[in-house]
């Protein structure tokens, strides 16, 4: 059975990918990816959905093989694929079942709790063509109450497969961690006690654009961090496995012109609580070299760790070096994302 102390919920943006992709040996050790797969643009409807999936799957897979080590584990979501579409537990099991086929790689599976309310019948699809799941429940959603029913009809369901619960507090933005802590407290208590494989709690704070911050330099809370820190001074919440949105909002990218959008240069470089937030002007026709400032600001902070932590504070080191220009978006998610793996997996390792 999978033992994972690190449980990232990743967009599968390109710039994660990489992130991923130049983690070291060390750095992956307790750590599972959850990948949430993207909508495909190009399926309004099941007849072209079934057309366009061979496609999809084999980039997909061409991507995973060359993002998670061989023999490793990952997870996958496939709720923003098509959400159309009236029978996800199906479309979750072709994906799955595509890919731990073309990656040769193990493959868990992520059922959504919400098909529970109209019967579990679809989900015995899976039953026998996995070793384990993950259910996730969604706290903003649902009952405490509705835990262990959920969790009984899971593994009624998948007889022989092992059901890990994920209880997603999905997003804590503007939330505070001593709120936060006593409403997931209810669900947790009532997923460890419903004979679940494990129990991961999950949760992101980063905002979903930097719209309201000016240019400086800003530190964003992470709330889920805070919540986990305070669950583990508890005994009764030391079996908890741990889950975050690393540097993106949990909600799905609200659809735009990317020719229309002029993002910010910034970096968002997580530390212990918090994420230190340094922004610049925009992207399109800004100031030459301001990424290189904010390096060069970075790394004269206290917060820093030094090109030798990860791949991410090694660019970083780069960037404030050398003549780099601005980067681009793909780059700046992934230095911060590469950062933020290796310093949650570093913690939750200690």
């Amino acid at each position: 059975m999978t033992n994972w102390i690190y449980l990232p919920i990743l967009k599968w943006k390109q710039g994660e990918r990489i992130a991923l992709r130049e983690l070291k040996r060390p750095q992956w050790d307790g750590v599972v990816p959850l990948i949430e797969l993207q909508p495909i643009e190009s399926a309004p409807d099941p007849a072209s959905l079934r057309a366009a999936l061979p496609q999809y799957l084999a980039a997909i897979g061409k991507q995973l093989k060359e993002s998670v080590p061989e023999g490793h584990a990952f997870a996958v979501d496939v709720r923003y694929v098509a959400p159309s579409f009236p029978r996800p537990i199906n479309l979750l099991e072709v994906i799955c079942a595509g890919l731990k086929k073309s990656t040769e790689r193990q493959v868990i599976p992520v059922v959504n709790g919400v098909v529970f309310e109209s019967g579990s019948a679809e989900v015995e699809r899976l039953q026998g063509k996995f070793d384990e799941v993950i259910l996730r429940l969604d706290v903003a959603n649902s009952a405490p109450t509705s835990v262990q029913p959920t969790v009984k009809l899971a593994k009624a369901a998948l007889k022989g497969t092992a059901v890990h619960v994920l209880v997603d507090q999905f997003s804590l933005v503007g939330d505070n961690a001593k709120t936060a802590l006593i409403r997931v407290k209810p669900y947790l208590d009532e997923a460890l006690a419903s004979g679940g494989a494990s129990v991961t709690v999950a949760g992101g704070s980063f905002p979903m654009n930097l719209i309201g911050f000016k240019q400086g330099v800003f530190d964003i809370e992470r709330v889920e961090w805070k919540v986990w820190t305070q669950l583990q001074k508890s005994t009764e919440y030391r079996t908890l496995r741990f889950s975050d949105y690393a540097v993106t909002n949990p909600a799905p990218a609200p659809g735009m012109d990317p020719t229309q959008m002029n993002p910010s240069v910034a970096i968002r470089y997580a530390a212990d609580g918090l994420w230190r937030l340094l922004k610049a002007g925009g992207f399109k026709k800004g100031a030459p070299n301001q990424y290189r400032s904010l390096c060069q600001l970075l790394l004269g902070d206290a917060v820093y760790k030094g090109p030798a932590f990860s791949y991410g504070d090694k660019c970083y080191d780069a960037a404030a070096n050398a003549k780099l220009g601005n980067g681009n978006p793909s780059s700046w998610r992934r230095d911060a994302t590469n950062h933020h793996l290796v310093l949650t997996q570093d913690a939750l390792s200690f």
